[in-house]
């Protein structure tokens, strides 16, 4: 299929339609702040710590189960057994789904005790923890929209995931609006609810449609699926169980890493917390970049691995032939994004900072961020690689040992005894130097070699 050949088109477009798709994303929260904003700081900060413990259950629970089911659905895609397989993985998809929703309402009963016990105040951890038992309810939405749009970008249909991200955002608007400023207001007991709840909606919305795309491309596709034996589905499921966990627990290490250098670094004083947000906000803005290039590896070299035959000496070659093509194409995006950044650090800068900030201790931090873009490139896109392999136990050993093992302590010795934020940043470098290493090992020793090609990719993969 043209949409699974790895050439320069291909990528740059699947790139910058996820680049595009990541700036839409980051106003969901930002439309759900700024409309909540008159009724209240005290709504305000609730929503902004509710959204910072919901993206800590999303990073446990959803992301690893999405992952799992994408690779493997693009694996299939670029073999072209879609129509065995999509029935099988969907099967899966809808028992681990069951299992992440039954588990993230059992932790949301965890919230208001968790956060009364890290001091918060009493009236905004109610809140906050009403907003999160909404999106813990719906999380099983969450993971169905989430994996509906991989599915549209794995299928060719980037464009319209996009399209569909974009009514998203305008739907999640008009709901907040609606719920927030018209007598459908009276339905909810608080502004935080309204705004959880409407936000939910904007996600059901974008999974219907998504769901229908899909159904059409495959029936123009000439694709003809049949029910799959219940065995058949529950050994997928158990194989995708093995792996989702480890792929989940690996970005909720890296949510956990960054949230606990914050707060390190905030013991130093407002200034210096204030220039880290600003830092902050730019660098993730940047991350866009990467992320979307890692993405695309993600993508294409499942394409590749499911179009692997029966030569394994001549696919010993070209899988580590097609990571070097995919990390020359993510290297050169990031490079000039990194460089941009760096010349127009001073603006953007100004930009975010607030009257009174030290403007120079912000652009040394977001520099010491940007030293770090290499390693962390490097990191994601071996990291990405191996999550295609169903490698989510080396994943997330791995990141466990280097963030609360290396990362954290690197940062208390920065904070507590080198009293230097800059080295508290730019020591990011070293956790992610080691990640990249070790699964650059893992992969030439586990995956690159004639013995191993194709090993543990999941139930009816091709090995």
């Amino acid at each position: 299929m043209k949409h699974t050949e790895l050439s320069v088109r291909n990528y740059t477009g699947f790139a910058t339609t996820i680049f595009l798709t990541g700036l839409v994303s980051v106003g969901f929260g930002a439309i759900d702040i700024l409309l909540i904003s008159p009724k209240g700081l005290t709504q305000v900060a609730a929503v902004g710590l509710g959204d910072v413990v919901n993206a800590g259950m999303t990073a446990l629970l959803a992301i690893g189960v999405v992952d799992t089911f994408s690779s493997r659905l693009a694996i299939a895609e670029g073999s072209g057994h879609l129509a065995r397989r999509l029935p099988e993985l969907t099967g899966a998809l809808l028992v681990l789904l069951l299992v992440a929703q039954s588990l993230a309402v059992l932790l949301s009963s965890a919230v208001q005790p968790g956060l009364l016990l890290a001091g918060q105040d009493q009236q905004l951890t109610h809140l906050a923890a009403d907003f999160v038992i909404v999106r813990s309810c719906s999380m099983g939405f969450t993971i169905l929209y989430a994996a509906l749009n991989e599915a549209l970008k794995i299928c060719g249909l980037k464009n319209r995931s996009l399209l569909l991200l974009v009514v998203g955002f305008a739907t999640n608007a008009v709901l907040d609006w609606a719920f927030l400023y018209t007598p459908l207001s009276g339905w909810f007991p608080s502004p935080v609810v309204a705004v959880a709840t409407a936000t939910t909606g904007s996600q059901f919305l974008i999974a219907c449609f998504a769901l229908r795309i899909f159904l059409r491309r495959m029936r123009a596709r000439g694709e003809r699926f049949t029910r799959p034996e219940r065995a058949t589905v529950v050994a997928e499921a158990r194989s995708m169980a093995r792996n989702a966990p480890g792929v989940g627990v690996r970005h909720f290490n890296d949510y956990a890493g960054t949230i606990t250098v914050t707060m390190l670094l905030g013991t130093l004083g407002v200034q210096v917390l204030a220039a880290v947000t600003v830092a902050t906000k730019i660098w993730s803005l940047f991350c866009r970049i990467p992320q979307a290039c890692v993405s695309g590896t993600f993508v294409y070299y499942g394409y590749r691995l499911g179009k692997t035959g029966p030569d394994l000496p001549a696919t010993a070659r070209t899988l580590p032939s097609t990571a070097r093509s995919l990390l020359r194409y993510a290297a050169v995006p990031t490079a000039v994004g990194a460089v941009t950044v760096a010349l127009t650090a001073p603006w953007l800068v100004r930009l975010f900072a607030s009257a009174g900030q030290d403007e120079l201790l912000t652009r040394s931090l977001l520099l010491a961020f940007l030293l770090t873009v290499p390693a962390y490139l490097l990191e994601n896109h071996y990291g990405e690689i191996l999550s295609v392999h169903q490698r989510g136990a080396l994943l997330a050993t791995a990141s466990a040992v280097t963030t609360y093992a290396l990362a954290i302590p690197l940062a208390a010795v920065g904070v507590f005894v080198l009293d230097s934020p800059f080295l508290v940043v730019a020591s990011g470098v070293l956790p992610s130097a080691v990640l990249a290493a070790a699964f650059h090992r893992s992969l030439r020793k586990d995956h690159w070699t004639r013995s191993e090609v194709g090993r543990d990719t999941g139930v009816g993969v091709p090995a």
